[in-house]
This record gives structure tokens, sequence and C-alpha cells, in this order.
């Protein structure tokens, strides 16, 4: 029955509003049991009885009415108003007369009446407003002031005083009916309206969650209602759109992964094959067979490596062992483990390291960070080309280590891209390269330096080189 959002906001506003109700009513009804509020009405309609028909009654003996046509009217008159009304001797305080058939009390006394000192009046000029307790227990209230007209009696207009229930039913239980059904609709109609404003962009993401589970990932919800239901909608498009991008890097992965293990394959294939049928007869076709199949599985297994550094980055599996390591001292490592190639091609290497210089990284990671970047640029600059290599401190807390090569350069609009995996330029930079890479060199790089809360920047000019800036925390 509660399963449907409608439902259950109906269900909380209407327990929102009965609870208020309730509170409401059991505050009115305190007010009416300890306030005078309930009596005041009483009395004011004792009061305007008494004072209309203090005028009839002065009416009724300049007519030259006797006392039976006088008692006649004020028993109507207590039938007519639903009273009591009692008329007394004024110095002996007997009762002379009682509008009631039942339980009358003419011929008593005002004290047996009322209990003696249980009568609480208060005298106001010529008129007496109070209550008073019979022996019955039950309170009443009275007005009572002379009529000069009746033997100078005194006359008691009374009323027995409401309860608190019946007074509360009286003024409070109707309005509160009303108003509880006014609240009642007006629930219905806000739990309705808040549901589908709240239940339509809910439909839309289980229809567009609907539409991703089968591959579909155009759809994005529309940012409409409130606030809470926008960011909700937001997060679920930015999901949506992470999540195809996940897929698709996923495709990629496959179809790159799949293309680039396929050279090599063949090669070590076709090589060995030559080895095995005795195609490759002389030293020299063995040793280049042997060569190429060496140098393949090299490839593959570089390869191999950077996937797997990949899938420790991306599982959150990679764990930097932090020392303090001096930059400067670990660029010459670098420097002096690419120097072979870096003199086969006859490259004019310009340094300029600041002393001083040290983070706080991980060793191992870091000459990975530089040896991949350095080798970049070796294999794309041309023979007796120029790389330039700088470390200074930039800023208070920052060094910064550059690497600018004369190669081909990168095209503008593609060097954005030149940290995706599996991106690789175009074929006139990938051609600088005999063995050109598989693109996760500077995807695994970039990674590497933002886990050590550094960032790495890329500038190129086609024809000019490219330059690459990598910033890193000092110590």
């Amino acid at each position: 029955m509660l399963d449907s959002l409608r439902s259950r906001l109906l269900v909380s506003y209407f327990f929102v509003v009965g609870v208020a109700l309730v509170v409401v009513a059991a505050a009115l009804f305190g007010f009416a049991t300890f306030s005078t509020v309930r009596t005041s009405p009483t009395f004011q309609r004792l009061i305007v009885v008494g004072t209309v028909n203090r005028r009839e009654l002065a009416r009724l003996r300049e007519l030259g009415a006797d006392g039976r046509v006088i008692e006649q009217f004020l028993k109507e008159t207590a039938v007519d108003q639903d009273i009591r009304i009692l008329a007394a001797n004024p110095r002996t305080r007997q009762v002379i007369f009682d509008s009631q058939e039942t339980e009358n009390w003419v011929g008593l006394f005002l004290s047996d009446v009322t209990q003696s000192n249980r009568l609480r009046l208060n005298v106001t000029q010529d008129s007496i407003v109070g209550r008073f307790t019979p022996p019955d227990g039950s309170n009443w209230l009275v007005y009572a002031l002379p009529i000069t007209e009746i033997n100078s009696s005194l006359i008691f207009y009374a009323q027995e005083e409401p309860t608190p229930r019946e007074f509360f039913a009286e003024f409070f239980f109707r309005p509160l009916e009303i108003a509880g059904f006014i609240a009642f609709l007006l629930a219905i109609l806000l739990a309705v309206w808040i549901s589908r404003s709240v239940a339509r962009p809910l439909q839309q993401m289980a229809t567009a969650t609907e539409a991703i589970a089968q591959g579909n990932y155009d759809d994005q919800l529309p940012l409409t209602g409130p606030s809470e239901v926008q960011r909700v909608a937001a997060s679920f498009n930015s999901m949506a759109t992470q999540v195809y991008k996940t897929q698709t890097s996923q495709r990629d992965f496959l179809a790159n992964v799949s293309h680039d293990l396929k050279t090599p394959i063949t090669s070590v294939r076709g090589w060995s094959q030559a080895l095995l049928d005795g195609t490759a007869v002389t030293s020299i076709e063995q040793k280049q067979a042997a060569n190429v199949i060496h140098n393949e599985a090299n490839r593959m297994t570089r390869m191999v490596d950077e996937l797997l550094d990949l899938a420790r980055i991306d599982s959150g599996q990679l764990e930097l062992t932090l020392q303090p390591v001096d930059m400067a001292q670990l660029l010459n490592s670098v420097i002096d483990n690419l120097s072979p190639i870096i003199q086969e091609k006859q490259i004019r290497l310009i340094t300029d390291l600041q002393a001083g210089t040290a983070v706080n990284g991980d060793l191992d990671r870091l000459m990975q960070i530089f040896t991949n970047l350095l080798d970049n640029a070796v294999t794309y600059t041309p023979l007796n080309g120029r790389i330039q290599l700088a470390l200074y401190t930039y800023g208070q807390n920052e060094i910064v280590v550059t690497i600018h090569d004369n190669g081909v350069g990168v095209p503008l609009d593609e060097l954005p891209r030149v940290f995706e995996r599996f991106y690789q330029v175009d074929k006139s930079r990938a051609r600088a390269s005999e063995q050109p890479g598989f693109g996760l060199g500077l995807a695994i790089v970039k990674e590497l330096v933002e886990a050590h809360n550094g960032r790495i920047e890329a500038r190129s000019q086609v024809g000019q080189g490219s330059t690459f800036l990598v910033y890193l925390p000092t110590i």
C-alpha cells in the first residue's frame, strides 16, 4: 500500500496534520479548563437576559399585572432561554419562586440551597454576579439583581456551569472539524503536487537507467524540480557520462591492446617460422631472426609492465615509498642510464640543474617518470638534435623540471590528448622512432606525478619541438 512515493507523502502529511490538530485541540481544551473564558459567555448571556427582563417586568407592573402573570412570564423566559430563575426574599434569603418544576427550592433558604459558605458572589452596583454549588455537587453561574416589582425580591438568573468538554464541543469542535477537513484536503493536493514534481524526475531517472543498462548513454536528465532533485539529476548525468567514457575506454583498451600485440606477435611468428622451416639458413639471417624476436619480446614485456602499472593505479593499489630525494642527483642518474642512446643519435643534451632541490617522493617511481619523459624526448628528437633539461625552484613550495626537444612537435589540436591512454599523435611523429610506443607512457607519467601531489603540462608547436613541465612540491 505504501510502495509509491505519493502514498507515503500522503500518509506523512495526514500524520502531520493529525498531530497538529491533536496538539491544537489539547491546547484549546486546557485553555477551556483553566481559563475564565469558559464562563464568560454564560455570564454575559445571564446579564443580558436579566437586564431585558428587568425592563419587561417593569412594563408588566405598569400594566397592572398580578403575581401569577409575572411568575408565568418568568417561567416562560426560563424555558425559552434554557436557564433557571429564582426569586428570594432579600431579608430572609428564603426562596419564594423557582422556575424549575422538579427539585423545586421554594421554601428553602439560600444557605440550604448553596451549602452556606459555597455561595460566592461579587456585588457590582445593584447587581450580583457569581457562582454557587447546591448539595448535588453541580456548579451554577448566577446573575442576581433586586426587583422592586415583585415585593422587592432578589431575582437569580442561573445556569449550570458548562464543563470543559461541553464548552469545547460547543465553541471549538466545529471550527476544528472544518479546519481539519480543509487541512486534509490541502494535504491531498499538496501530496499529489509534490509527488508529481519529485516522482517525474525519478521516473525519468529510472527510464534513463534502463536505457543505460541497454547501452544507450545519450539520454540526459533535465535539471528541473526541487534543488535536491536537480543535484541528483546532475550527478546522474555526470555518472552516465563517466560510465560512457569508461565503457568507451574499455573498448578502446581492448582494441588497442589487440592491435598493438598483433604486430609483434606476427613478427615473432614469422621469424620463428623461418627458423623452424629452414628459410633462415645463413648465420646472418638466423641472427636477424633472433634479434627481431628478442626486440619484439621486449616490447611486449614493456607493454605488459605498463598495463600492470595502470591496473595498480586504477585499483588504488599503487604504493609509494616516500623519502627525501635529491632531484639533481636523480636527474643525473637518468641521464647516465640513457647516455648510450643519446650518444648514438648524437644529440646535444644541455642541462641546467639547480643544486639543493629535494622532494619527498618514491625514488623508483620518480626515476620512472623522468626516464620516460627523457626517453620520449630522445625518441622523437632527430639525429644531431638538441634537448634541454632544467631543474629549478618555482615559487616557495615547488620545483619544476622542464624537458624540451627540437623534434617534430605535436599539433595544437592534439596536445590536450597526449596524456590519454593509447593515444598516439600523427604518423609523422610516430615515424621518428623505429619502435614507437603503445601510447601508455605519458598516461602513466601523469598518474605518477599526480600521486606525488604534483602536476604536469605539455607545450608544443609543430616543427619547433615539445616541452614537458613537471611541478612537484618541495620538502
